[in-house]
């Protein structure tokens, strides 16, 4: 049975900030920063947490978010999960703000990879409290798509961070990749996309409709459906996967369908 995870909901109600680092493990073992890309400022250093309820209250206009787009949770199961997340943030319910971050990196957001490496690097977010090996771990792991922002995060993470600290973060990050790493989480999440998504296009080439919980009253044109749930799709694997094919929908299926790129 599937763990769940995070990302960001189709409409207004998105994920929480995309701020931060990407990682090399060599880094860990040596116990040096890696190398920041020039001419990049990158987010706050890992000292201090971006202030998450003004980002969350500014994600929605100043509005609370009630409910999330439910019929997203076996689709883009990281976008779903993003929502909850910025869901009980906004209401300071700490525990499950955590949880939520977790299902949402389970299905390979690194958003959400990012800000629990930040929760428990500086332990100054709600009652989590901090746990500095466990925080630069999921740092590397935000990183893992060579994002400028998130290499300078867990750069300032690595520089902060003692010898012993290192060397644990190393373990638990091995630890972690077997179920968060790009290879595994995403690979998921691509999976479980390309198999829900698959009904949608066949609907689409015979001129159907689709419906999807939450996501709209009525049902709509299959077509106008996966063609939001591609560009959705897109943003959501950038980095991690090939291109996905939008717009008109092909006479081969599953050539609309995203797939990974060949193991480096």
């Amino acid at each position: 049975m599937d763990r769940p995870a995070l990302a960001l909901p189709l409409r207004v109600v998105a994920t929480i900030a995309a701020l931060c680092a990407s990682p090399m493990t060599q880094a860990f073992q040596a116990g040096t920063a890696p190398t920041q890309p020039p001419g990049n400022a990158g987010p706050a250093p890992a000292s201090t947490s971006p202030d998450l309820h003004q980002q969350a209250m500014d994600f929605t206009g100043g509005e609370k978010i009630i409910n999330c787009i439910d019929g997203l949770e076996r689709i883009l199961p990281a976008d779903y999960y993003g929502c909850r997340a910025l869901y009980h943030l906004q209401r300071e319910h700490w525990s499950s703000y955590r949880e939520s971050l977790r299902d949402a990196a389970y299905w390979a957001n690194k958003n959400a990879q990012y800000l629990l490496g930040i929760a428990f690097f500086n332990g100054d977010v709600g009652d989590i409290q901090a746990n500095r090996p466990l925080g630069l771990a999921w740092l590397a792991l935000a990183a893992e798509r060579k994002n400028p922002d998130y290499v300078t995060a867990y750069a300032n993470a690595v520089v902060r961070s003692t010898p012993a600290e290192k060397q644990q973060a190393s373990k638990i990050y091995l630890k972690l990749k077997k179920d968060y790493s790009d290879k595994v989480a995403g690979t998921r999440a691509v999976q479980r996309y390309n198999h829900e998504i698959q009904p949608m296009q066949d609907a689409a080439q015979s001129g159907g409709f689709a419906y999807i919980s939450g996501f709209g009253p009525f049902p709509e044109q299959a077509t106008t459906v996966v063609k939001r749930l591609h560009d959705q799709a897109e943003k959501d694997f950038d980095g991690l996967m090939g291109t996905v094919t939008v717009g008109a929908i092909d006479t081969d299926a599953h050539s609309a369908q995203i797939r990974p790129e060949a193991s480096k």
